[in-house]
């Protein structure tokens, strides 16, 4: 009975790739198919660790946040470049099997009850907030939210037609930072007038020009460094760096 169950655990654990998707030139989605019951009581802003099966076996763990809604059935990983192992992920071949334990994380976890919620995120940083916006957007949800964005150009920014027609059905404001571009306002479109395009960073002058909510809660994701900079931006505001949210990343 103890060996059948153990082999039982394992096989939950084991899930298979069904497709790769790419974003942009150096991050790719993978979507997962498994069975294990635990990811159906996930909530969006979790995360994940994965192995993959290697000819000598398996690989070392390797964590990364579910960036669809908690809703879908196929699980999604978006993953950015960042040494050997992610930069295997788009040669990943349909039926590859990817040994995925969790849910884990509590980043966004009553983040259903805010009634304003301001999100700033840090290139891959957004893969938390894609979830919490897929998931806000599946239920139709009320909440008044502002996404601050910060890339270096446009050519990073991924699932940006997407975050334009979420601001049609929520009411959302996305807030595009790109530090290595000033001209910028090319990229403003009438038919999307909440979604804004900066030059530079998340600063102090930015947030307040575009943030307006009396009563909002603060969550940051994004590399050490970025964080740094954002909760000494918003401290000079006036905002305690302790009542923010943070998921740590890099």
């Amino acid at each position: 009975m103890n060996n059948a169950g153990g082999m039982n655990e394992n096989s939950r654990k084991i899930w298979r790739v069904l497709k790769t998707e790419p974003e942009n030139y150096d991050t790719t989605s993978l979507y997962l198919e498994g069975n294990d019951e635990r990811f159906k009581k996930r909530r969006a802003g979790q995360w994940v660790s994965i192995r993959i099966l290697r000819d000598d076996g398996w690989s070392e763990p390797h964590q990364f946040t579910i960036s669809c809604a908690p809703e879908d059935e196929i699980l999604r990983l978006t993953i950015k470049k960042a040494g050997e192992f992610t930069s295997s992920i788009p040669e990943l071949k349909r039926g590859t099997e990817v040994k995925c334990e969790g849910p884990f994380g509590v980043f966004c976890r009553d983040i259903d009850t805010k009634e304003e919620i301001t999100m700033i995120a840090g290139g891959v940083g957004i893969t938390p907030f894609l979830s919490v916006l897929r998931h806000f957007r599946n239920i139709g949800a009320t909440n008044r939210v502002a996404l601050f964005w910060t890339n270096k150009t446009i050519d990073d920014v991924f699932a940006a037609d997407e975050l334009k027609e979420i601001t049609k059905e929520l009411k959302l404001r996305v807030v595009h930072t790109l530090s290595r571009e000033k001209e910028v306002d090319k990229y403003l479109q009438p038919d999307f007038p909440e979604v804004l395009y900066v030059p530079g960073y998340a600063t102090r002058q930015v947030l307040q020009r575009h943030l307006d909510f009396p009563r909002t809660s603060f969550y940051l994701c994004g590399p050490p460094k970025m964080q740094d900079f954002v909760l000494g931006e918003l401290e000079a505001c006036g905002l305690d760096p302790e009542s923010v949210e943070k998921e740590n990343f890099s």
